[in-house]
C-alpha cells in the first residue's frame, strides 16, 4: 500500500512580522482594541495559540466576512460559503479546503486596512 501525501506550498509562519505590522498599524486604527487582543493572542507561545477547525470557522464566518485568527486553522470539516481570513498558519488541509471553497487567505497588513474584521478565539 503507498501513502501519497499532497504538497501545497504555504509559506512558514513569520510571527515576527505579524507582531510588527500589528504594533506598528494597530493602534492607528479606528478598532484599535481588536488589534490589542490580537497581538496579545498571537504573541502567546505556539502551544497556548488558537487552534480552530473549519467545521467552526464556517459557522461563525457569513458570506463576505474578514476574519482574523492569531493561530492555526486546521482542516477538519467544510466550507460552504466565501470570506477573507488572515491566520497564523494554516494545515495543508485547510489551505485546500479554502483555496476550493474560493476563500481569500490573505496577509495580517491587508486585514489591518478593511473595516468590520471580526475576532475568532
Amino acid at each position: 500500500m503507498v501513502i501519497m501525501k499532497r504538497k501545497i506550498a504555504l509559506e512558514k509562519p513569520n510571527i515576527g512580522e505579524w507582531l510588527a505590522v500589528i504594533g506598528e498599524y494597530g493602534p492607528k486604527k479606528k478598532n484599535a482594541k481588536l488589534w490589542k487582543d490580537v497581538y496579545r493572542l498571537a504573541s502567546k507561545p505556539r502551544r497556548q495559540r488558537v487552534i480552530i477547525n473549519l467545521i467552526r470557522l464556517n459557522r461563525i464566518a457569513e458570506e463576505g466576512d474578514s476574519v482574523v485568527i492569531p493561530g492555526k486553522i486546521l482542516g477538519v470539516g467544510r466550507v460552504e460559503h466565501k470570506f477573507s481570513v488572515a491566520a497564523i498558519e494554516y494545515s495543508s488541509s485547510a489551505a485546500e479546503k479554502l483555496s476550493k471553497a474560493g476563500c481569500k487567505m490573505e496577509g495580517i497588513k491587508s486585514m489591518l486596512e478593511k473595516d468590520g474584521v471580526k475576532l475568532v478565539i
